[in-house]
């Protein structure tokens, strides 16, 4: 997500400078009048101009945001008190009340306050876009435009229930082989600096000639051991580089990209972005949002570079006329044949939304057997790779040994 510099000035004309990181300028704005700021000047920030403080902030997770569980927490126990005739203002007052979160907290109080002035809920929740995404406050926006909030939150929480569990299964399968990959390399590293070292003692104590592999086995532990420091230093600044380049625009759109050509990375995000758009839209158009801004918000929601291209060509496509299926077959790089079948059904038949709801369901189950498979297939494959490593490394210090016993005898 891009970020934003901005110079802001409050009530009292004080100059206040920051950093957020939004989708848009536009965004920007409505988290400065959020916070009672008036914005006198927004620039994008390039990855050459970015704060350190900052991307440390980043990388240890300080960002000024709310967990998903959290919001998703609200919004039920929200629906379930406008159900029973709460009044909205009496909700929020008990909720701000009880939040122990410092954000939420904090939003819920500012909230109170504006409903109290005359705002609606809706405008509340929009001055803080880091916390609420669009489709949130959109529908929120036409639930009580037409008088059906409570309908509105269930299905608000229909969805993010069903776009928490996408994430959370993404993001497993991303960690599950990072992690075997961490714990390789300090498996690795341990043998090297602790293990090696002690063996290579007891077979060099011997003289002789080594064989070549252990002569290779020995120099790279002794390399290993005599700039540890080095390279735990370079490790760190290329974590930390590769996390910044990630962070900045252009290099999140080149890793997306490149995550496109890795052979199941690929299929699961291609697959998970189907099932996203698909969740929003049908939500969105079940709920009274109009196409052509249900669109809007898909492409806001939209995590991914391909899919923000794809969605904006398809608005296009839409506003000149086209129907949203046709519009989609054209976007064969985002959109699976399966999708936009299933689409152009529910287009004929009137069932657009239920239609939807039911794509994003098949790729949702799609991902999660994907997931199941991948992990079935990466676990056996680390444990070999690990497995295979450590044998290597005993051989070769075994090597000496058994020639040894074997001049011996």
């Amino acid at each position: 997500m891009p970020e934003y510099a901005y110079l802001a000035a409050d009530r009292t004309g004080k100059k206040i400078e920051g950093k957020v990181d939004v989708d848009n300028e536009g965004e920007v704005r409505m988290y400065l009048r959020g916070q009672g700021l008036r914005p006198v000047s927004i620039s994008k920030v390039s990855m050459a101009q970015v704060d350190l403080g900052q991307a440390l902030k980043g990388v240890m997770g300080g960002n000024d945001t709310v967990p998903m569980d959290k919001i998703l927490n609200f919004i039920r126990q929200l629906h379930v008190m406008i159900s029973s005739g709460v009044p909205m203002i009496q909700a929020i007052e008990l909720f701000y009340e009880q939040e122990t979160h410092p954000v939420l907290r904090r939003i819920l109080g500012n909230s109170k306050e504006k409903i109290k002035s005359g705002s609606f809920l809706w405008e509340a929740f929009a001055a803080y876009p880091l916390v609420f995404e669009k489709v949130f406050v959109s529908l929120i926006r036409a639930g009580e435009n037409s008088g059906t909030l409570e309908v509105m939150l269930k299905r608000i929480g229909k969805y993010m229930e069903s776009t928490y569990r996408l994430k959370k299964l993404i993001k497993g399968a991303m960690v599950y082989p990072i992690s075997v990959s961490v714990i390789a390399v300090l498996v690795v590293m341990l043998m090297m600096t602790m293990v090696i070292p002690k063996m290579a003692e007891m077979v060099t104590s011997n003289g002789g000639e080594l064989p070549v592999l252990t002569k290779f086995v020995i120099d790279m532990s002794h390399f290993i051991t005599g700039n540890l420091l080095f390279i735990l230093g370079g490790g760190a600044l290329a974590g930390y580089l590769i996390r910044m380049y990630a962070r900045s625009p252009e290099g999140n759109v080149v890793l997306q990209r490149f995550q496109l050509k890795l052979p199941l990375f690929g299929d699961l995000t291609i697959k998970s972005g189907v099932a996203k758009f698909a969740r929003t839209l049908g939500t969105l158009l079940a709920s009274g949002v109009p196409i052509i801004d249900s669109l809007d918000i898909c492409k806001t929601a939209s995590s991914h570079i391909v899919f923000e291209e794809a969605i904006t060509q398809i608005k296009r496509d839409v506003e000149m006329g086209s129907t949203i299926a046709t519009a989609m077959a054209r976007q064969q790089k985002a959109f699976p044949r399966m999708a936009t079948q299933m689409t152009s059904v529910g287009e004929n038949t009137g069932n657009m939304d239920k239609m939807l709801e039911k794509v994003a369901d098949f790729y949702e189950e799609e991902v999660e057997a994907a997931i199941q498979g991948m992990m079935k297939m990466i676990e056996p494959v680390m444990l070999v790779v690990l497995g295979g490593i450590v044998g290597v490394l005993m051989i070769a210090m075994y090597m000496p040994i058994f020639k040894m016993a074997g001049s011996m005898g």
